[in-house]
């Protein structure tokens, strides 16, 4: 798997928050825009490396979804 950019640690994953994250303070998954600003990356180059599946994300639909633990544990193991 493709490392992630220097930039990104597990801080910002950590203390990502969004605006309607209140309204799904249950869930524990991420868009593709918000998971490429948690990552600090595009979007075009996060559905890039999903469709390759150098990044654990799953697809709905046209939809790309990502779970924060997944993306933790990713971050961990690179």
């Amino acid at each position: 798997m493709k490392k992630p950019p220097a930039s990104v640690t597990m801080d910002n994953i950590h203390e990502a928050r969004f605006p309607h994250e209140q309204d799904r303070s249950s869930d524990n998954v991420l868009n593709l825009k918000e998971a490429a600003a948690v990552l600090h990356c595009h979007p075009k180059t996060l559905r890039l490396m999903a469709r390759a599946h150098k990044i654990p994300a799953v697809r709905v639909g046209k939809l790309w979804r990502f779970s924060k633990e997944r993306l933790r544990d990713w971050l961990e193991a690179s």
